[in-house]
């Protein structure tokens, strides 16, 4: 049985070094906190929050996992998959 919301875990956690370590989708939420919010209205993260929204409500974790190893690739941040 699928679990929705916050508390799903991440297929594999993903690391940002010395930043934190993502294991749920709440993880993930507190992580675009911290993105200054004009930053966050790029289509890249915008696209992140749209897989993000769609996996708490019991969609593909997945998709919201490679969205945002994608967008972090993409920004140049240091990460790796446990």
């Amino acid at each position: 049985m699928k679990r929705a919301g916050g508390s799903t875990p991440l297929p594999r956690p993903i690391v940002i070094p010395e930043i934190m370590k993502l294991k749920t989708l709440a993880d993930v939420r507190k992580l675009l906190g911290h993105i200054p919010k004009e930053r966050r209205q790029l289509s890249t993260w915008q696209h992140v929050e749209t897989h993000l929204a769609a996996a708490a409500k019991g969609g593909d974790v997945s998709d919201a996992s490679v969205a945002l190893m994608m967008v972090l690739q993409i920004e140049g941040v240091p990460y790796s998959v446990r």
